[in-house]
């Protein structure tokens, strides 16, 4: 029988993984993930997210080569974030252009093109549903990193345009994959709250 993780631990000991065992994920387990990312908490519950799975590898094949563009893309913003550790910038290009070897990725869509509420708000809906999807996924001890580097590069549009072409925006793109390795929790920035 399989242990059960508590939420607080699974929120503590989830971690952007970038690289993932050559092993698939079970069908039941990416519908639990995929149905928690559905009982997320949403604006006047217009539950605004489409998700689609990708795990076959033709399907795989034709992402990989769109991500091998964004990691160009994206290339000179990582360049200037991280100036003094290019091995950072070598590390998260290659992760990118291959989804460190994940078998399966989710691309997250608005359900829609438009909504009679704010973009942050709809935003904030997908964020909440992507978050119980990564938490879920941690629960099972499956691993996951989330990326905007398709919307922050423009790909976003070509992404729906071959997976969703009914969809609305790219939100993000989600990695699921069991860790080949997982790395140590970066510090925790001091002053992010206060409680009055």
């Amino acid at each position: 029988m399989r242990k059960i993780m508590d939420v607080k631990e699974a929120v503590l000991s989830r971690r952007s993984i970038r690289a993932y065992e050559d092993r698939p994920i079970r069908r039941e387990d990416l519908e639990d993930i995929l149905e928690a990312g559905m009982y997320a908490p949403s604006a006047v519950n217009f539950q605004p997210w489409y998700f689609v799975a990708i795990q076959n590898p033709e399907d795989m094949k034709r992402l990989l080569q769109i991500m091998g563009q964004v990691s160009q893309k994206i290339r000179p913003a990582l360049e200037e974030r991280f100036s003094k550790h290019p091995e950072i910038v070598e590390e998260t290009s290659q992760f990118i252009r291959q989804m460190g070897g994940a078998p399966v990725c989710i691309l997250a869509f608005q359900y829609k093109q438009d909504y009679p509420k704010s973009e942050s708000t709809i935003a904030q809906s997908i964020g909440a549903a992507i978050e119980n999807m990564l938490l879920t996924a941690a629960g099972k001890g499956i691993g996951s990193c989330w990326l905007t580097a398709p919307v922050e590069t423009g790909m976003g549009q070509e992404l729906r345009d071959t997976f969703a072409p009914e969809a609305g925006k790219m939100a993000a793109l989600l990695t699921f994959g069991y860790p080949a390795r997982i790395p140590k929790a970066p510090a925790r920035k001091e002053g992010r709250y206060i409680i009055l």
